[in-house]
């Protein structure tokens, strides 16, 4: 599953409805109030409220302030806008790549929604701060992620590979935090988290600790970089890297190097008047948070900070305790604080639910901002409690009432008429016209076909988005053309093209009238001299499946060998292997763009997808044997002196495609890596069986790990 997917079912369980039907002097609770977006999920998935442009961000802003009453927004788009400016985005990555051009285009370079968000917040009175993933620095190419090579890594990571914590051996490198034991990476990490907050005219950053990352398998498995080696010898005179030594020691060493850069940080900051918000664990708050779907692997690492050396004041503004928070933990740090008479502030992370008077909620909130409701009908909650509004509200002034008629309508609550829905599709509220969407996807309301199609021109993008998924459900055939037009002229624009159109599609399929229609209009598009068109349509293919047709295969066999566009040839492949299998044209075809390609990632992807392909043979077909012998030499590729622009990543990919041959595959890796002499070859094959990375954790034991270790063919 993809990951994004993962993140979005956790938040999703977070998300409450909290707002209130007009202006009053605060919450109703009484706790001051901060909601935290993840502002990059919000311009890919189709869930939660929109957030790229001027029009939706300043109706979301002024919805959080009339109903809502915020006080803050903690605002994850201003990392995006770091990572595009700071990171290495890997074009090899293609969905990855487009959605960053996306994110960028957004965030700073056409539209300026983080610029936007900062005005519209200050024009209300609302603080805003940029929040950051403390420990998210990317990761390199050959870990794990939403296919190879992993999509971005700080250039600090790619030009000082030390800074990335290492194991104790020195072979694997964890992704996703920069190791703070480091002087100038601190300094150079404070430097420019500085520049961002103080340029971007931001508050303050709030800090998530969590890394969205499958590289580490277990807790103590990184931690080993020579500052620490050398500084534990000389406190201990203890070698950690091959001597017992006491763990909770080295813990709390690494979270002091933590502590020391959130003293420069903060320094920085507050000559510029900016503060500091941290998020810790819930339960252990000396600890980073976990990530949502990681199953306890604390993906950040092994850090202990103090948090009384926090509540001194030099280090942090605000300490926020992540959710679930534990009531015993926020009565001890709020104790702690009257002890200490600190001037550490103190959040805590909790949508819904009882907190001490005064304390600062952090808040999730998902679509509930756009129903009109306040907090005390639980929106989207199994106690979610409705009052009825007159449908004759649809044509007043008030929008949170219009509001509400959708909502009640979408819940099945309200009945509205054709006409009415198609009056909403056009009024001037951006989430009446959502919601109005919504309903008419939700209950499959007929009739309305024309309006659809004319809201595929609404001028933003999210109502276009929700208009392209209502057709798929309405599924109206008169649908499919005016929503392939739409999505080859919409260039560029990823949520509408990849995720929007790309549903809908899958939708439409489901009817088999509706799947021929749709697959007949996108083989038409294969021809086309736009390179973007050619590539949506193999991408739509690979979701929908295309067409066993001679006609298509041809087509995409000339895509294949000869298109200018590598992720089209990349595209070709897999839907050649999917719809026609290992025929002798297709294998010709493919083994021609393993050994031809003039890209050698269009190589080892058509490599990966021709193992695949044989694997599936029975284990005592003599091509089966065959095809196996050519992918362990295309393997080969990948050793000493290798001179392959894919060297970083390829070898990972298609290591993981020979294990799909089961123990034959397995033999195979393990004659390559008998082979000491060569180092890198060697190496890697050890990796593939040893050290396995991919789309999901691959958690082992720390003894599991130590074994492993032991099996390498030149680390002794």
């Amino acid at each position: 599953m993809n990951p994004f997917r993962f993140r979005l079912l956790v938040l999703s369980t977070l998300a409450v409805g909290i707002s209130t039907l007009g202006r009053a002097a605060g919450p109703a609770d009484g706790n001051p109030r901060t909601v935290y977006f993840t502002v990059g999920d919000a311009q890919d998935l189709l869930e939660f409220p929109p957030m790229d442009s001027r029009t939706s961000i300043a109706t979301l802003m002024e919805t959080l302030d009339e109903q809502w009453h915020m006080e803050r927004i903690w605002w994850r788009g201003g990392q995006d806008e770091i990572w595009g400016e700071e990171f290495v985005i890997r074009p090899e990555n293609r969905l990855f790549a487009k959605i960053w051009g996306w994110w960028r285009d957004l965030q700073y370079r056409k539209v300026g929604t983080n610029r936007i968000a900062v005005e519209e917040a200050h024009q209300r009175g609302m603080q805003i701060y940029l929040t950051y993933g403390l420990f998210d620095s990317g990761s390199q190419a050959d870990a794990g992620y939403s296919g190879f090579p992993y999509a971005v890594e700080d250039r600090l990571r790619v030009e000082h590979p030390e800074w990335a914590p290492v194991n104790r051996w020195g072979t694997w490198r964890q992704g996703g935090p920069i190791e703070f034991a480091y002087p100038e990476a601190r300094q150079q990490m404070a430097d420019y988290l500085t520049k961002y907050v103080v340029d971007g005219n931001y508050d303050g950053i709030s800090f998530l600790t969590y890394a969205e990352n499958f590289s580490m398998r277990y807790e103590d498995e990184f931690g080993y970089s020579a500052p620490i080696v050398a500084e534990f010898q000389e406190k201990y005179g203890v070698d950690i890297r091959t001597e017992e030594f006491d763990r909770e020691a080295w813990r709390q060493m690494r979270g002091r190097h933590v502590t020391e850069f959130l003293r420069l940080l903060k320094k920085q900051l507050a000559a510029h008047g900016k503060q500091v918000a941290m998020c810790v664990h819930g339960q252990q708050p000396e600890k980073a948070i976990l990530w949502n779907i990681d199953g306890g692997v604390p993906t950040a690492g092994n850090f202990r900070w103090s948090i009384e050396e926090w509540l001194k004041g030099d280090v942090v503004d605000e300490i926020c305790i992540y959710t679930p928070a534990a009531d015993e933990v926020i009565e001890r740090l709020m104790q702690q604080v009257r002890d200490a008479n600190s001037p550490v502030r103190l959040s805590v992370f909790r949508s819904r639910g009882d907190l001490p008077a005064n304390l600062q909620r952090i808040m999730f909130l998902g679509r509930e901002i756009e129903s009109g409701y306040d907090s005390d009908h639980w929106i989207d909650y199994p106690d979610e409690q409705l009052e009825l509004e007159p449908v004759a509200s649809l044509n007043g002034d008030d929008v949170y009432a219009r509001r509400r008629v959708l909502t009640l309508a979408l819940k099945g609550k309200q009945a509205l008429t054709t006409a009415q829905l198609a009056v909403a599709l056009k009024d001037r509220d951006l989430y009446v016209r959502r919601t109005a969407l919504r309903t008419i996807a939700k209950h499959k309301i007929p009739g309305l076909t024309s309006e659809l199609v004319a809201a595929l021109d609404d001028p933003e993008i999210t109502v276009k988005c929700l208009a392209a998924v209502a057709l798929g459900d309405v599924g109206d055939p008169a649908g499919i053309e005016p929503l392939l037009t739409a999505a080859f002229r919409n260039e560029g624009m990823f949520q509408f093209q990849d995720r929007a159109v790309a549903e809908a599609l899958k939708k439409y399929v489901a009817v088999e009238a509706n799947s021929t229609a749709v697959k007949a209009a996108l083989v038409r598009q294969l021809s086309s001299q736009q390179a973007h068109t050619r590539e949506l349509t193999l991408y739509y293919f690979t979701l929908i499946g295309a067409p066993a047709t001679p006609e298509l295969e041809q087509l995409l066999t000339t895509i294949v060998l000869h298109d200018d566009s590598e992720a089209a040839r990349e595209q070709a492949v897999v839907n050649l292997r999917s719809s026609f299998g290992a025929t002798q044209t297709v294998t010709h075809t493919i083994r021609t763009v393993m050994r031809e390609d003039q890209s050698h990632a269009v190589q080892v992807r058509a490599a990966a997808s021709f193992a695949a392909m044989m694997a599936r043979f029975p284990d005592d077909d003599p091509a089966r044997a065959a095809a196996l012998d050519e992918l362990v030499a295309f393997f080969r590729q990948y050793g000493d002196g290798g001179e392959r622009t894919d060297d970083e990543w390829g070898w990972r990919l298609l290591g993981n495609s020979l294990l799909e041959f089961g123990p034959s595959g397995e033999a195979a890796l393990k004659e390559l890596m008998a082979d000491a002499a060569n180092r890198d070859l060697s190496d890697r094959a050890w990796r593939i069986l040893y050290l396995k990375q991919g789309d999901r954790f691959f958690p082992i034991t720390e003894a599991e790990d130590v074994a492993a270790h032991k099996l390498h063919p030149w680390l002794h």
